[in-house]
């Protein structure tokens, strides 16, 4: 059945939703294996103005414009000083798009996949990808299961045994396969291709809470990012009365955990660390218990092989202080459809196909995680919070915040002056 599909793609997130789509709408044959059943709880909320661009040309604007919160700007408090900065998108070099939305994950991934199978590409959930054929370095094929049905709440590894026990493994075959696994990073670590990136081992703690307090008029979807000794907060207000609420922290203060001291304990400890976090929470109620994940960051030392590519989280993740995760699936996964579509066009799958695809991506990315660790180092904290800052240096923040960042071909000046005063400090692969 080597002629059934352009494309398997592993993941039925933003970045494997998306990349879906947007093949269907170029007439290309696209198999979604995803391996649970949405809609299912994630975190990565926060959306940028810039992904708009994906979202108008595959008709979905104005379904999120119904469902989700506008988020117009983004608000920046420090704790030490008592300095709040407000960035609003209106403001960029290129404003056209002036809010982005705050999302329920759930929700919002649900209704990228309903929208990828409702432009005619198939999409299989709880599908479990075991492992990625290759004939040589080209990758040919996937072999995948349909995971095991039954109780819900069954472990993990329960359902892994009992698909294994039923021996329903089938081998799918197409010219180009993609890991969109996210931070599962199915291909990526079986490769060995996957380094941490320095300074960046952080631990976020998150949950949702009711009656968080909120600014007003339309700042009323603003994230607001809360910096205080040992990491920072971010409060992403949702439609109706929830509020998205994490922390993300350093080892050092991870490693001051109590013995026997639960989640929740340690993140109400964490809040008691800031006073803007405090008076935000002072009258909350916690609806969904904390949960954490630990050392965000990470890098992928090649995107592209024969038959091959990777596609946001699965290609490395930033940690999430500009809410750049979904951001990058989702752009990432928009040039991708372009490569591979143009690719099969051209009957050459191999790396050198996806080569513009992939120093796009770098490029983006490298933006990203220069300005993330200069944060961290302190010199981009400052210059968020300058009190004589000039009219162009806010323009260049703003911008990167609403994630205008993919221009490897025409590298505007602002994104230049960005790369060459926070250059990002890179993984060696050996």
């Amino acid at each position: 059945m080597t002629d059934r599909w352009d494309a398997i793609i592993l993941g039925g997130g933003p970045g494997g939703s998306t990349l879906a789509a947007s093949l269907a709408r170029l007439g290309r044959r696209a198999l979604v294996l995803e391996r649970e059943t949405f809609p299912r709880f994630h975190i990565g909320e926060s959306l940028l103005p810039r992904s708009r661009e994906v979202f108008e040309r595959l008709g979905l604007d104005e379904a999120l414009d119904a469902r989700f919160l506008r988020k117009y700007g983004a608000r920046f408090l420090c704790s030490t000083t008592g300095r709040a900065r407000t960035y609003s998108f209106a403001d960029a070099f290129e404003p056209r798009f002036e809010f982005a939305y705050q999302v329920q994950r759930d929700a919002f991934d649900h209704l990228l996949l309903r929208h990828a199978a409702a432009l005619g590409a198939e999409v299989r959930e709880a599908w479990e990808a075991v492992e990625v054929m290759f004939e040589g370095p080209r990758a040919v094929g996937v072999r995948a299961r349909p995971r095991a049905r039954g109780a819900p709440d069954a472990a993990p590894e329960q359902v892994a045994a009992a698909s294994a026990a039923s021996g329903d493994v089938v081998e799918l075959r197409a010219p180009v396969i993609v890991d969109a696994t996210g931070r599962d990073t199915l291909l990526a670590s079986r490769m060995r291709r996957k380094a941490q990136l320095s300074e960046l081992d952080k631990t976020a703690l998150f949950a949702h809470y009711e009656g968080v307090p909120r600014e007003g008029g339309i700042d009323q979807g603003n994230i607001q990012v809360v910096l205080f000794e040992h990491g920072w907060f971010w409060f992403i207000p949702f439609r109706g009365e929830l509020t998205s609420v994490g922390a993300v922290v350093s080892s050092r203060w991870i490693r001051t955990r109590r013995r026997g001291e639960g989640l929740d304990e340690l993140f109400d400890r964490t809040v008691a660390e800031s006073g803007w976090a405090r008076d935000f929470l002072a009258s909350a109620r916690r609806v969904r218990p904390v949960s954490a994940l630990a050392d965000f960051s990470y890098r992928i030392d090649q995107l592209a092989g024969d038959g091959w590519l990777f596609v946001g989280d699965a290609g490395g993740f930033l940690d999430p202080l500009f809410s750049t995760g979904a951001h990058l699936a989702i752009k990432g996964a928009d040039l991708a459809a372009t490569a591979i579509h143009r690719a099969l066009d051209a009957g050459d799958t191999s790396r050198a196909a996806f080569a513009g695809y992939e120093a796009e991506i770098r490029y983006a990315v490298d933006l990203f995680l220069g300005v993330v660790q200069g944060f961290y180092r302190g010199q981009f904290r400052e210059t968020l919070f300058e009190p004589n800052q000039r009219p162009t240096m806010r323009k260049l923040i703003t911008s990167t915040l609403a994630g205008d960042v993919f221009h490897a071909e025409r590298r505007p000046q602002w994104a230049t002056f960005l790369r060459q005063h926070y250059p990002p400090d890179l993984p060696v692969f050996a």
